[in-house]
């Protein structure tokens, strides 16, 4: 059984949001022009290079799908034992599913989901005959700070 997701969690930003990085980034980068400060200026360039590269990254639509022992996203394998829950987030207001969870004891994964409801709902049910759900997530403070500004 497969699903379509997002190669990782997808945020829905508006236009200003864009200009305003844009206005900052522009600005740090002038004014360590004008100061001479040329580290900085090297600095920004690759941090705006690493931002753009994980925005392509995180915006790409992979395949993810249970298989016998595994489950595979995109091109990776993870071994299905590695998993010892999953949480799906839904969203406040529509109550649409809109993100799967999965939970190691040393880290978690999070995708948004890109399919209809019918095949989210059938891949559900599939993953709950391996890995079982968890009725809720606790986030650390740094991961909901950085999920509220849509990092």
């Amino acid at each position: 059984m497969s699903v379509l997701v997002y190669n990782g969690e997808k945020f829905k930003k508006g236009k200003s949001r864009y200009l305003i990085f844009a206005i900052i980034v522009a600005s740090i980068f002038v004014l360590s022009i004008i100061n001479n400060n040329i580290v900085w200026a090297v600095l920004i360039f690759f941090l705006l290079g690493w931002y753009f590269y994980y925005s392509t990254i995180n915006s790409q639509v992979v395949k993810m799908t249970i298989q016998k022992n595994q489950l595979v996203i995109g091109n990776k394998s993870y071994p299905r034992s590695d998993f010892t829950w999953y949480v799906l987030e839904v969203h406040t207001k529509t109550q649409e599913i809109k993100n799967i969870v999965f939970l190691t004891p040393k880290w978690h994964m999070i995708h948004t989901f890109h399919d209809s409801l019918d095949t989210i709902q059938w891949f559900i049910m599939e993953l709950d005959t391996y890995i079982p759900m968890l009725s809720a997530y606790h986030q650390t403070a740094l991961e909901k700070f950085s999920r509220k500004m849509k990092l």
